[in-house]
């Protein structure tokens, strides 16, 4: 079911894919006789494949500046590289929501960390998730 990520000419229309595809994902797990997990549940594997079909297709975008390794760090330089990673990830979920979460990973991806990434992933499960259902889309 992995397909090429597509270039989205709105944040509606990635929108529409994701619902579409979340829908074919309940379908499935209906069909399939499987006990459904819940919407949320079904929703971040839907979103971790678009994810994945992202990062398969990510060739450039901003460039975020990875955080500094933390062996050789002091408390506070912890502290710091740890809120500059918060708001490297505020920056990316709102990418995410404006235009669209392929651009949002490419730019994760060209931050060359794949923590920041992960953060990406979970954070837009609950944004993008709440904001579909306050939108009534799902």
């Amino acid at each position: 079911m992995a397909e090429r990520e597509q270039a989205f000419l709105s944040p509606e229309e990635e929108i529409q894919e994701l619902e579409r595809r979340l829908e074919e994902k309940k379908r499935a797990l209906s069909e399939s006789g499987e006990e459904a997990p819940q919407e949320k549940e079904v929703f971040r594997e839907v979103l971790k494949e678009h994810i994945s079909d992202t990062r398969q297709a990510a060739d450039g975008g901003v460039v975020l500046t990875p955080p500094p390794h933390a062996q050789s760090q002091s408390d506070d330089d912890l502290k710091k590289a740890k809120e500059e990673l918060k708001e490297d990830v505020r920056l990316l979920v709102e990418i995410a929501l404006t235009k669209s979460i392929g651009e949002a990973v490419r730019v994760a991806i060209r931050a060359e960390s794949p923590y920041l990434l992960d953060e990406l992933h979970d954070h837009l499960v609950d944004d993008y998730y709440d904001k579909l259902v306050s939108l009534k889309k799902i």
